[in-house]
């Protein structure tokens, strides 16, 4: 009974052993196919701006984190919306609404516009008028040499020519006391404006390509030619080489190119009306640039002939003094006369 009982148990120890090693031979089969069957791919995806708040038209967007925020869309949608989205809100820092948008709505840039200049024009110092953009035409002598970038600080000088008249006592042929008007003309200089800021430049388009520049050189064209068809030069050679200059002009950044161009200037009203006045009834008017930081406002007395010579050692040219000659250190003229006989003592021609 014991040796049946004893089999019995090995029996199923075998059994035991043997499915344990047959769960373990079917199931690594299966687990090599579930590691190698695909796995979904994930999306990518991609930021875009929405509003935070509900932001109203025509609002200059001043501050991204309060009226801004992002959110994340699979990178088809984005793609299909053909670059309508903007990823980052500092894209929109100081740009204004087109259309009310509302609370985490996509903003689009059909919704956005460039506020335009007022946006730049500096905002009110306390106790003084808030500045106003005003057009003022330059060149290369009044704009400082084409040296002013947007953001600099520059002073107005204004000259005129002042027309007076007075009246001078006198007399007359008679004795009679008379008054004489006696006309003067004179210029002056001052500095009108001080610390005015530059807000934008505008320059001139190009000339078109082919368009010949006053006083340069002409419109490229076919080389010039002999008798023979060969480029007018020696040895066949042309421009640069036919003069022996084989290189080419160094540009070391101190040309210019004349012109004129417009420069946008933040003043108050009675900035801009003296500036008006000066332009229309002065002789002329230049910008003198400031160093950056200079906000100092300086006091001058202006320029005139006679401060010059009052305060600033102007000397005055004098005439030259009257010569007086005597008879004998005049001149002879030569006569056109006859011939006088010889010991006869010529008689001498004054000059005047």
């Amino acid at each position: 009974m014991r040796r049946g009982g004893r089999l019995f148990l090995l029996l199923g120890l075998l059994i035991i052993v043997i499915g344990a090693l047959a769960y373990f031979v079917l199931s690594q089969p299966q687990l090599a196919n579930q590691d190698l069957a695909p796995q979904p791919t994930q999306e990518l995806k991609r930021k875009i701006v929405i509003a935070r708040i509900d932001i109203p038209n025509n609002t200059v967007i001043t501050d991204t984190v309060t009226f801004l925020t992002t959110i994340d869309i699979p990178e088809s949608e984005f793609a299909a919306a053909s670059g309508q989205y903007f990823t980052s809100p500092e894209e929109l820092l100081y740009k204004q609404t087109l259309r009310a948008i509302a609370f985490n709505d996509r903003i689009r840039k059909a919704d956005i516009t460039e506020p335009g200049l007022s946006i730049q024009i500096p905002t009110a110092q306390a106790g003084q008028p808030r500045v106003k953009a005003i057009t003022f035409q330059v060149n290369n002598l009044s704009g400082v040499a084409d040296q002013i970038r947007p953001g600099d600080f520059v002073d107005v000088l204004s000259s005129f020519i002042v027309k007076r008249t007075y009246l001078r006592p006198g007399f007359s042929d008679q004795g009679q006391i008379t008054i004489k008007e006696e006309p003067f003309e004179g210029q002056t200089t001052k500095t009108l404006l001080q610390n005015v800021q530059v807000l934008q430049i505008r320059k001139p388009a190009p000339a078109p390509e082919g368009t010949p520049t006053p006083g340069g050189p002409a419109a490229a064209g076919p080389p010039q030619t002999d008798t023979n068809g060969q480029p007018v030069g020696s040895g066949g050679e042309t421009g640069n080489q036919a003069q022996g200059n084989t290189e080419p002009q160094a540009n070391n950044g101190n040309t210019f190119q004349p012109g004129s161009w417009l420069l946008l200037l933040a003043v108050t009203d009675q900035q801009a009306e003296l500036l008006k006045f000066s332009l229309e009834q002065g002789t002329g008017i230049t910008l003198v640039l400031r160093g950056r930081g200079d906000a100092a406002i300086e006091t001058t007395t202006g320029a005139t002939l006679d401060l010059l010579v009052s305060q600033y050692g102007l000397p005055l040219p004098q005439p030259a003094l009257p010569a007086v000659s005597g008879p004998t250190s005049l001149t002879p003229l030569p006569t056109t006369g006859p011939a006088q006989p010889a010991g006869a003592t010529p008689t001498p021609t004054t000059t005047r």
